[in-house]
């Protein structure tokens, strides 16, 4: 008798396919043959299941990890968590904004330095509002956008920091908190009820527009989170919403590019127009109508099914291929296809012009290597292109990363034989080293690697912080190998940075950690020479390394359950695993596990993973408490002097740990004085002979006259400082303006004052007039 493992494999799949994700595992656990890897960990499946119920994005490169999806899809459910870093003029960071009122309300003294830490901020922080599970978020030029699982989008910031509207005009309004982009009246919102043409499947933000495919394959645009959307019909191409033949919608993707819209329509190839601006006061309008658009050249080309009658048709456009990915910048078109081949087309006037192959390794001469029996080796196959503004990337099915610009292509389309000198550009730290996608703001990108962790390359402009890295101009900043120059602030990694990387840390306690390293440690007076030896790029570039070695080996050292040598060797560990150590080490995941990242302007983004037990588990480990003082035998009852001896007693007997920061060291850390800039060292002379890093400070109104010293009292160690008043004029004294000139002594007949005289006073009376 046949029963479902004797069926083919291929079968197995098909029959997948039908079922949702419990009877799924029940399937898989019903036979040690259906528990095979390459059926239990099918990546068609569970990414198929994450895409269809998180609405996670497509990422070509890990599409075949089933372990991936399926370990995503089980902590997708309650830990997805957005944080944001960098610029917040525009509240675009969706949490510390501040606003006009709320600036006005702070104490003079520390109304700028609150309002600058609130307009930059340097480290991830968690956005602010509620939305549902997140399943994707994405960036613009002055807000940042994010999909829930019920197909709603939340703005923080605004869509459009240039637009105007109404009388006077005025700009479009702030939002530090975000808020659900709306429909027009008539339309179901997601958030209320399912409804296949409003819940959106996917999205994408440019520069002062939003994007957004819905389920049913309608496409929506909003240029103004205060106003609705609108639907978009393009003329003389038909978006039929019923599909094609099986029911897909005709629409594949939407891309919204810095400032341009575009669609894969297919049957059509990818559309290029004008954004539309729909205006308050319309809201009745629900449709937008475009006219003028473009067709980019030779990308309608679409692969047969099996089975079909098309299966050996040929097409003019099979030497292309089929479209997969594409983006859009600020003035050409750069997408892949399933041959492994890169081509662009240079937009002029909204119209895109005639293809042109981009090849990623040319030799001397500026020709391709040859193709081996008409395929591409895996160093020359393109699986990915991603990018922004005027920065793209190609992923290579080898695992090498190549970073180029507009500007190279524009290059290698007015004169090919330019491919011979210029080249893509190879950063050492992101070759092999699994990188999934690549984030571009303007001065600045970040990688995102299939283990969870981010990567920070470029520059931050003014120091705002997009690069995540922390310091915000301060020291903490120059050790994580950011140097800060220029009139406006602006901090460039250490070129080491590049070989080896620099992570963005999530960890509230490594920001701590580091305060603590940039404030001296437990003896800031020793720190401070070695401290400013970190001028010298060496050395600054050294000590960055090495702090970044420490701290992304916390996860190792931290993140797992202490090792207990009273356990046996023998005796199988997961009997004493508790349900906690359980949920810390079930899917070997990191604490905090980033899904996406996301960069446009000056500010970036990531959605990441947070396992709670995890993280808790770091936080206990990596926090050493400080030591109780020694219990004493019990006595009778003292009196009250002898408890204050003893408590005086116990007090000297707390000696903390030197080691490591304890927490009354952490929290004290960043209130301790600052090490001196390593850059431009600041340190003022004292008559004592000491040094001091910022000069005395003085009370308002007191003044201190010019011949100001520091005494230190015999009976106390603390200085005192006093100040010699100038003598007010009397009746007997002589003013500077009515003062004569003191006849001087003959030429050479200067007398050498001995040791022992008196000494010369630090002020001279005036000669008395000569009678």
């Amino acid at each position: 008798m046949a029963s479902f493992s004797d069926l083919p494999l291929d079968i197995l799949h098909l029959i997948n396919a039908y079922l949702d994700v419990p009877s799924f595992l029940a399937f898989t656990a019903a036979s040690k043959d259906l528990a095979d890897t390459s059926l239990s960990l099918s990546p068609t499946y569970w990414y198929s299941a994450v895409h269809n119920t998180f609405r996670v994005p497509n990422q070509p490169v890990v599409s075949t990890d089933g372990a991936r999806w399926k370990k995503l899809y089980k902590r997708l459910l309650t830990q997805t968590k957005p944080y944001t870093w960098g610029l917040n003029s525009k509240g675009q960071l969706g949490h510390s904004y501040l606003t006009q009122d709320q600036i006005h309300a702070i104490p003079p003294a520390e109304r700028m330095r609150r309002a600058r830490r609130a307009r930059q901020v340097s480290w991830p922080e968690e956005m602010e509002g509620e939305g549902g599970i997140i399943a994707d978020l994405q960036a613009g030029g002055w807000g940042t956008t994010y999909l829930t699982s019920k197909g709603c989008l939340y703005t923080a910031g605004t869509i459009n920091g240039q637009d105007t509207w109404g009388a006077p005009p005025s700009l479009q309004a702030a939002r530090g908190v975000p808020a659900r982009l709306k429909y027009p009246p008539g339309w179901v919102d997601p958030e209320n009820r399912y409804e296949a043409e409003t819940a959106l499947g996917s999205f994408s933000m440019g520069r002062a527009h939003v994007l957004g495919l819905s389920d049913k394959g309608r496409i929506w645009s909003w240029s103004d989170a205060g106003a609705v959307g609108a639907q978009i019909k393009l003329l003389g191409i038909d978006l039929n919403e019923r599909g094609d033949a099986n029911g897909k919608p005709l629409v594949k993707k939407v891309v919204a590019g810095w400032g341009k819209s575009a669609a894969l329509v297919k049957g059509t190839g990818i559309v290029l127009w004008q954004p539309v601006q729909q205006s308050r006061g319309y809201e009745e309008h629900d449709t937008m109508l475009v006219v003028k658009m473009g067709v980019v050249p030779r990308t309608s080309f679409e692969r047969a099914s099996l089975g079909s009658k098309r299966a050996s048709a040929t097409s003019p456009d099979e030497e292309i291929g089929e479209v997969q990915e594409f983006v859009v910048l600020e003035h050409c078109i750069v997408f892949n296809t399933h041959l492994g081949k890169v081509f662009a087309s240079w937009v002029d006037e909204d119209q895109p012009g005639p293809l042109f192959e981009i090849f990623p390794h040319v030799d001397d001469e500026g020709a391709p290597p040859p193709a081996s029996k008409g395929q591409l080796s895996d160093s020359e196959f393109v699986s990915d292109v991603q990018g922004t503004f005027r920065s793209f990337a190609l992923f290579m099915k080898s695992g090498e990363v190549l970073n180029g610009t507009q500007d190279l292509i524009n290059d290698w389309r007015q004169d090919p034989r330019s491919r011979a000198t210029n080249h893509f550009m190879r950063v050492p730290a992101l070759q092999n080293k699994g990188v999934i996608k690549l984030a571009f703001g303007d001065h600045h990108f970040l990688a995102l690697h299939k283990n969870g962790y981010i990567t920070s390359y470029g520059t931050e402009s003014q120091g705002c912080g997009s690069l995540g890295l922390g310091g915000n101009r301060d020291p903490e900043g120059r050790l994580r190998g950011i140097r800060y120059a220029g009139l406006g602030g602006d901090g460039k990694l250490v070129p080491h940075a590049y070989t080896t990387g620099r992570r963005v840390w999530f960890e509230p306690e490594k920001r701590e950690w580091i305060k603590y390293i940039a404030s001296g440690g437990y003896n800031p007076q020793e720190a401070v020479e070695r401290i400013r030896m970190c001028s010298h790029p060496t050395v600054q570039a050294e000590v960055s390394e090495w702090i970044e070695q420490e701290g992304n080996a916390w996860v190792e050292k931290y993140s797992k359950a202490p090792f207990d040598p009273t356990r046996s060797s023998a005796e199988s560990t997961s009997s004493f695993r508790t349900a906690e150590e359980k949920a810390v080490s079930s899917d070997n995941l990191a604490p905090y596990f980033a899904l996406s990242v996301t960069a446009a302007g000056w500010h970036s983004g990531a959605l990441v993973l947070v396992n709670e037990p995890a993280a808790k588990k770091l936080r206990e480990n990596c926090i050493v408490p400080e030591p109780l003082p020694i219990p004493e035998p019990s006595q009778p009852s003292p009196t009250q002097p002898e408890q204050q001896q003893a408590r005086d007693r116990s007090i000297s007997l707390r000696k903390p740990s030197h080691t490591l920061p304890t927490p009354s060291t952490i929290s004290f850390a960043p209130n301790t004085p600052r090490w001196p800039n390593p850059i431009r060292p600041t340190r003022y002379p004292r008559t004592d002979g000491s040094t001091r890093s910022r000069p005395p400070q003085r009370s308002r109104g007191e003044h201190l006259g010019p011949q100001q010293r520091s005494t230190r009292s015999p009976s106390t160690s603390a200085p005192t400082t006093t100040a010699r008043r100038r003598p007010r004029p009397g009746p007997n004294t002589q003013t500077r303006s009515n003062r004569r000139p003191r006849p001087c002594a003959p030429h050479g007949s200067r007398q050498r004052r001995s040791s022992s005289q008196t000494p010369r006073p630090a002020r001279r009376r005036p000669c008395p007039l000569p009678e």
